[in-house]
């Protein structure tokens, strides 16, 4: 992996940016798979909501940067992390993705020779149970027709990368709920994107599947809705629905904490 400091800053061109916030049991997997890629000029940089977990010296102890920001929303954290960015490309991720050894390489050759202001994509599914595998690319599929039939964009942040440039011209994430999906939707408004099918590139946790269950975890999840009819994204009951799945986020983190 490329450790940050100071004298390797000039030849760093993709930075991995991740928030974090009690992520022990995942953030190890995507390190780990971070040391194993082709591509070797990166850095990592995990921005920590307060972890009181052993995120913070997993993170650490893989040479990322780590920069701690008690209760900092996610998107925010996102802000942070692209504020202290060396990469000429940002890619936001996730802490339960894990990426193939080619997927930084394949990314800042397909950015550059495809002349793209970003790429995004999903990838699979892993320890999801049979109904979840079957919705996450049902939904996926979707997405993907939109991008292809109307200039409506919507993608997720366990797989974006942006040319920094481009990111800040946007004003960054907004700090909703949604924000990966806002971002999307202007980003493409005025730059090249390509939404790839990412099997080759990397595999997301199904975490979620398995511990709402079916109707738990499309209740959580119903604003994504909005993504087909985009016209209910400000009406009030989705507003409910996108306030609740927030709430349950941050109560499943800090739950941790109490069950130590």
């Amino acid at each position: 992996m490329q450790i940050f400091n100071k004298d390797t800053t000039s030849r760093i061109k993709i930075s991995v940016i991740v928030p974090t916030l009690n992520e022990e049991k995942y953030i190890g997997n995507l390190l780990k798979s971070l040391t194993y890629q082709t591509f070797k000029n990166f850095e990592v940089i995990v921005v920590d909501g307060g972890s009181s977990d052993r995120t913070i010296q997993i993170a650490e102890k893989y040479g990322a940067k780590v920069i701690v920001k008690p209760r900092l929303k996610e998107f925010s954290s996102r802000n942070v992390g692209a504020e202290i960015a060396y990469g000429e490309i940002l890619l936001f991720t996730s802490a339960d993705v894990i990426f193939y050894p080619t997927t930084l390489e394949k990314l800042y050759e397909k950015i550059n020779k495809c002349k793209l202001g970003g790429l995004c994509g999903f990838g699979r599914v892993y320890d999801a149970p049979l109904w979840g595998v079957i919705e996450y690319y049902f939904y996926y599929s979707i997405v993907w027709l939109l991008t292809r039939c109307v200039k409506y964009f919507r993608s997720s942040t366990n797989f974006m990368a942006v040319r920094k440039k481009g990111f800040f011209e946007i004003g960054g994430f907004q700090d909703r709920i949604e924000g990966d999906g806002i971002f999307s939707n202007l980003f493409t408004q005025r730059y090249k994107v390509k939404f790839i099918n990412g099997k080759n590139y990397f595999l997301v946790s199904g975490r979620r599947m398995r511990k709402l269950g079916f109707f738990g975890f499309n209740i959580h999840f119903l604003y994504v809705i909005e993504v087909i009819l985009p016209f209910l994204s400000e009406t009030r009951i989705l507003k409910y629905f996108k306030d609740l799945s927030f709430l349950h986020r941050i109560k499943e983190k800090f739950s941790v904490k109490r069950h130590k």
